[in-house]
């Protein structure tokens, strides 16, 4: 299995690598303005409610166009964002392979897919379907919360997008489950380092460790409340409140404050 190569700082370096034996990275987070070279002439364009997708053929642009939309469709109902409309849709560029990406992107090999403001480029192969999910989720939260907030709750941001990789695709939900109990189940990061762990900074080991402990931390909320709880907590989160703050407003009576969560979610991985 290849190891997990994770460089996390949003909006202009790596997410991480999709946690499956063959699969590439997901998505590099690129700043806006970065260039990059499209597809050779002669591609295709197939244009959803939420998406314009280009590929190669015809067949293989309709079907990443179902394959989004079945993404979106998921996020919108496991986040509760049923009212949230995106400003414009959301550009997706599917390359040949991986060596067409790279060569056009200029990402480095560990890369399996990067995102540009509103648009996602991917390539064909094996991993896409969890690089899809996870840098979609990112898009979308991004667009929901606002740059700033999006970019102050790191875990947040990271959990909401593993939480739906593992939703889209099973083999990234079988490793992160396996993370889970071997790494973190014993180990639990403590939440207090957690919110505010930079994991460029730090070893592969705990940067495993972190991915898999923030989408697990997402997977019990959403599980214990609601994906209409979950999104009011995100929406207060949004309108500038502390998270100990919304948490008490949206889950009351369940917890007040993060260190409530933490202490449920821990008697949860560790029964």
């Amino acid at each position: 299995m290849k190891k997990l190569l994770a460089v996390l700082l949003l909006f202009s370096c790596g997410c991480v690598e999709v946690p499956s034996s063959d699969a590439p990275a997901v998505a590099a987070r690129l700043p806006v303005e970065s260039p990059y070279k499209g597809l050779d002439p002669g591609y295709k364009t197939t244009e959803t409610a939420h998406f314009v997708i280009n590929a190669y053929d015809s067949s293989a642009a309709a079907h990443y166009a179902s394959l989004c939309e079945e993404n979106y469709s998921r996020i919108m109902q496991d986040l509760g964002l049923y009212s949230f409309v995106p400003a414009r849709p959301y550009n997706v560029v599917i390359y040949r392979d991986a060596a067409e990406f790279h060569a056009k992107t200029g990402q480095p090999e560990w890369s399996g897919g990067a995102a540009y403001g509103n648009a996602l480029l991917l390539f064909e192969g094996e991993g896409l379907r969890a690089t899809m999910a996870h840098e979609m989720t990112h898009l979308v939260f991004n667009e929901f919360m606002g740059l700033s907030q999006a970019a102050s709750l790191r875990w947040l941001n990271e959990g909401v997008a593993v939480y739906e990789e593992m939703r889209s695709d099973t083999g990234s939900a079988a490793v992160y489950a396996a993370r889970l109990a071997n790494t973190v189940t014993p180990n639990p990061v403590p939440f207090t380092q957690m919110v505010n762990l930079a994991p460029q900074n730090e070893s592969l080991r705990n940067v495993d460790r972190w991915y898999a402990q923030v989408g697990s931390v997402v997977s019990f909320l959403v599980r214990q409340g609601g994906s209409f709880s979950f999104s009011i907590f995100l929406g207060k989160l949004r309108d500038g409140a502390t998270v100990d703050r919304a948490l008490e407003d949206t889950y009351n009576g369940m917890w007040r404050k993060l260190s409530d969560v933490e202490k449920a979610w821990i008697l949860e991985i560790q029964r």
